[in-house]
């Protein structure tokens, strides 16, 4: 992960960007992305994606997208998870360019360039910013771990590994285990 330019950056400096680089604005600091993940980080990501994408449609839940997507948390907190889910009833933070504001649900799945940044400036921020549920997914372990959001403070709800199945608060019926995503 390269730290670019020393200036506080903001939204609007970082959407007028003139390249073809990745970059996600953290405290005001314009951070680029690491290369492409590998093909099992994609493979992951595509089939969480898809049995969540049954179950929300299914059940008229709202709006569930992946990477590239921005997440504008404010001004200098701007990120791209892998996963964002945004309930009916918080649609009205969605615009053009993304999501202005705190999505209901996000997940990250870690490879070795982004999990120290994944669980820490990143759980801390959607921490922060109220963001209900994080999901992180880590290849390297097996496991899918379940932060919630109680009186400002993630608690770890669960966390499985390789066939236990996955709880979420946000998805009362909904089950997933590590194995059924490689």
């Amino acid at each position: 992960m390269a730290v670019t330019q020393k200036k506080t950056w903001t939204y609007e400096d970082y959407y007028n960007l003139n390249d073809d680089k990745r970059y996600e604005v953290i405290e005001g600091e314009l951070i680029e992305m690491a290369p492409a993940p590998y093909y099992s980080h994609q493979r992951i990501s595509g089939n969480l994606y898809g049995l969540l994408w049954n179950y929300v449609q299914k059940n008229k839940l709202g709006d569930i997208v992946t990477a590239p997507t921005d997440i504008i948390l404010d001004e200098l907190n701007v990120f791209q998870p892998d996963i964002i889910f945004i309930s009916n009833e918080n649609q009205k933070i969605i615009q053009k360019r993304g999501a202005f504001g705190s999505p209901d649900l996000l997940v990250e799945i870690l490879s070795k360039s982004t999990k120290n940044k994944d669980r820490g400036v990143k759980y801390e921020s959607y921490q922060n910013f109220g963001v209900k549920e994080y999901w992180i997914v880590d290849p390297m372990n097996n496991t899918i771990e379940v932060f919630v959001l109680e009186k400002a403070k993630y608690i770890s709800y669960c966390i499985v590994q390789d066939t236990e199945k996955l709880k979420s608060r946000i998805f009362t019926d909904f089950t997933v285990s590590f194995s059924e995503l490689i």
